[in-house]
């Protein structure tokens, strides 16, 4: 006699037929890398965001260092400017 309400089969159902659909399917990684513009959802967007922007913020302090080290006036003052993305 079958179960089913056996709440195992059902997730071993699921499994088989994830399983199968990644065999089936052709990889579309190679698509996705060759798009220009890849769609997020939004949540995804501004997590990229914050990483893209703290990587820029991270930039700029080393950038910013450097000049001071090396006594680069022009290029402090860029970098502290309300434009600093251009200067990097």
């Amino acid at each position: 006699m079958k179960n089913d309400k056996n709440s195992n089969y059902y997730k071993q159902e699921m499994n088989l037929n994830m399983y199968m659909d990644t065999i089936h399917d052709q990889d579309n990684t190679e698509l996705i890398l060759n798009r220009e513009k890849t769609r997020y959802t939004e949540g995804a967007s501004k997590i990229i965001e914050k990483v893209q922007m703290e990587f820029l913020e991270k930039r700029r302090a080393e950038e910013i260092d450097l000049a001071l080290a090396n006594r680069d006036k022009e290029r402090f003052m860029k970098l502290t400017s309300e434009n600093w993305k251009d200067a990097l």
